[in-house]
């Protein structure tokens, strides 16, 4: 199975144009004329009116720190935040925003990660007031208790128990290695040892230094009335209180030196899981849909080449540049072979443009895709919440057709030579030292480590 993970594809389409449609060789999709409001705490809400999707609603609302913020010691922080919401607000039980919830035929999903927070509320626009007001309620007004505090800790420390699964074991470890010594290198789940010790001073800490309306933007998508929608939430949001903001100057990690080869022993394995890769460049970067575009045809170049290897293609869009990577696994004897492949693979997306068809066909299916995600409210407001965290441009999905079909087989080439693996590369392997120990001097130099 090869898999280019659908999130980072999404980041690249950044949607909301000042227009009524979008139309493509893939179709005509409609699109809202957004309606928007800054309030004087700093909050910045957006109405994009879909009354062409019948009755269905999405509330979004995104907060632009996430685990590269957590304090110092204090690793997975966030994370740990993330679980409390919904817990308990100042006049509400859990129960209580589990039962406000059902009265709305409502779901409230709330994520963390590494560049801020996101909550999404779907339900029905005939309800918007009222969700906005429960959305209100369980992030500016939660409460943190001891026993809630306990209860989500027990949770996370059982999900941090060693992982049996080795391909997630080498990507955290391939993820260490890429941005030692600065804030990506380590787990925003944080570690067993961190975690059993939070309390709920420093779930609150945190809160307070980071939550803030300055640096948050509200998003309303539904069958509603853009001024009555910005007057009530101008209301019941406008008493979120302003904090100081906090600038973000965290170093980014350093290419290495040299190459690392890295291999943890598994002797009792007959298979070998492998992963190599460097850098991706920022999520704002204006390449970035270009590296996307070429990661997914090396993607399917490499789905061809090596059918049996489950491998992953990964790009991993940040607000600091994030990781390339190419995981898979095969059998013992066959790794190193496989491995040379996918380097092999690699260059020659360097060398030889890619066919007009192959462009083409890959282009079409990215923005099949993205014409998917723009016809559900939940879909164009995640894509909504993207362009707001990292700050995209009013311009970008207006440009976003015309930046994928302008990406001749010349960019493909100068990104492939830009972004895969372009100077000194991290390569780890978990499988038997015996079986491998004859094959690996065709990769390099490898030193043995234990997790």
């Amino acid at each position: 199975m090869v898999r280019l993970s659908i999130r980072y594809l999404l980041l690249i389409i950044i949607c909301v144009i000042n227009g009524s449609a979008f139309s493509s060789a893939q179709g005509f999709v409609s699109l809202p004329e957004l309606n928007t409001k800054r309030l004087l705490n700093g909050l910045q809400i957006i109405v994009a009116p879909t009354p062409y999707l019948d009755e269905s609603m999405a509330i979004g609302l995104v907060v632009r720190y996430g685990s590269a913020f957590d304090m110092a010691n204090k690793g997975g922080v966030a994370n740990l935040l993330s679980r409390m919401f919904m817990k308990a607000t100042v006049d509400r039980t859990s129960a209580d925003i589990q039962e406000e919830l059902e009265f709305l035929g409502a779901t409230l999903d709330v994520t963390c990660d590494w560049d801020g927070f996101r909550f999404m509320l779907k339900g029905n626009s005939a309800s918007f007031e009222r969700a906005l007001l429960l959305l209100y309620q369980v992030v500016c007004e939660a409460r943190f208790t001891e026993e809630d505090l306990s209860a989500v800790k027990r949770q996370i420390l059982e999900e941090l128990q060693p992982a049996p699964d080795p391909r997630t074991q080498i990507l955290d470890q391939f993820e260490k290695r890429l941005f030692r010594g600065t804030t990506y290198g380590r787990s925003p789940r944080g570690i067993p040892e961190i975690v059993a010790t939070m309390t709920p001073g420093d779930i609150r800490y945190y809160y307070r230094r980071h939550f803030s309306p300055a640096d948050a933007s509200l998003l309303v998508v539904g069958n509603v009335s853009p001024e009555q929608v910005l007057q009530k939430a101008t209301r019941i949001w406008g008493l979120w209180i302003r904090k100081d903001r906090i600038p973000h100057t965290f170093a980014p990690a350093r290419e290495p030196d040299k190459d690392i080869h890295l291999i943890e022993d598994d002797p009792d394995s007959a298979a070998v899981h492998f992963i190599l890769g460097n850098f991706s460049p920022r999520r704002a970067d204006p390449l970035f849909g270009n590296v996307v575009l070429a990661a997914r045809i090396l993607r399917d170049r490499l789905r061809n080449l090596l059918p049996t290897s489950l491998l992953t293609v990964g790009l991993d869009g940040r607000r600091m540049p994030g990781s390339f990577y190419i995981q898979g696994q095969a059998a013992a004897e066959d790794a190193v072979e496989q491995i040379l492949k996918i380097q092999d693979a690699v260059e020659e997306m360097k060398r030889v443009p890619v066919s007009a068809q192959e462009l083409a066909d890959t282009q079409n299916r990215i923005i099949e895709e993205f014409n998917k995600e723009l016809k559900t409210t939940d879909g164009l407001c995640r894509i909504m919440l993207d362009s707001e965290l990292f700050r995209l441009g009013s311009n970008y999905a207006t440009a976003f057709p015309d930046r994928i079909r302008n990406c001749d087989a010349a960019m493909i080439r100068q990104v492939a030579r830009d972004y895969f693996i372009p100077g000194k590369k991290i390569v780890i392997l978990k499988g038997s030292v015996n079986v491998l120990k004859s094959e690996l001097n065709r990769l390099g130099e490898f030193e043995r480590f234990l997790r």
